[in-house]
């Protein structure tokens, strides 16, 4: 399970490189919990850390943050620069925001289809079976929610986190952050 420090030390990393501000529009844009956005972000390239210099994960089938894959979706990625951050938080944002119309608002199965796709994830609940079990670690959806959750307290964007719960770690982060980019 990730800890809210690691979600918080994603988070920064999104604010340093002026990429945050896209999770937010892209999330107002398409109508899709800015939470949810940076949890697939985390669970998918623990928001661009885990990137290679091309910005590229899953053997170079992942195409930037939100590693949207070349292999499904070529018309974004063959005509989308990989470091367009902006264009790939919307590009996720949108077929997100479908995905979760098809399965009339539950975000489960939406989630699961985001990583395994629609048809895989629609056959496997029509077969009365979890759609976790059809994602990469069988856990891609609840790992997302949970993620999502941890998201929303380090924003402060859940009722049920405090301010120190929030402050603490933004500020660890903050300063941890400021002496590894500071001594590059």
């Amino acid at each position: 399970m990730i800890s809210s420090l690691s979600i918080s030390s994603q988070l920064s990393y999104l604010r340093i490189k002026g990429i945050l501000g896209y999770f937010y529009e892209a999330s107002r844009a398409h109508k899709v919990p800015v939470s949810l956005l940076l949890a697939i972000a985390s669970r998918e390239s623990n928001m661009g850390l885990a990137l290679d210099s091309n910005w590229t994960g899953d053997h170079g089938n992942g195409i930037g943050i939100m590693q949207i894959d070349r292999r499904y979706h070529r018309e974004f990625t063959s005509s989308t620069p990989n470091n367009d951050h902006r264009a790939n938080v919307h590009y996720a944002s949108k077929f997100l925001a479908d995905l979760i119309g098809k399965f009339n608002g539950r975000l489960t199965p939406a989630v699961a289809a985001y990583n395994a796709g629609y048809t895989k994830v629609r056959n496997t609940i029509s077969a009365g079976v979890d759609p976790n079990l059809v994602t990469t670690g069988q856990n891609y959806a609840s790992d997302v929610l949970a993620r999502k959750e941890i998201v929303e307290s380090v924003l402060g964007i859940s009722k049920a986190s405090t301010a120190s719960m929030v402050l603490l770690p933004l500020i660890i982060t903050g300063f941890i952050s400021y002496q590894i980019f500071n001594t590059r």
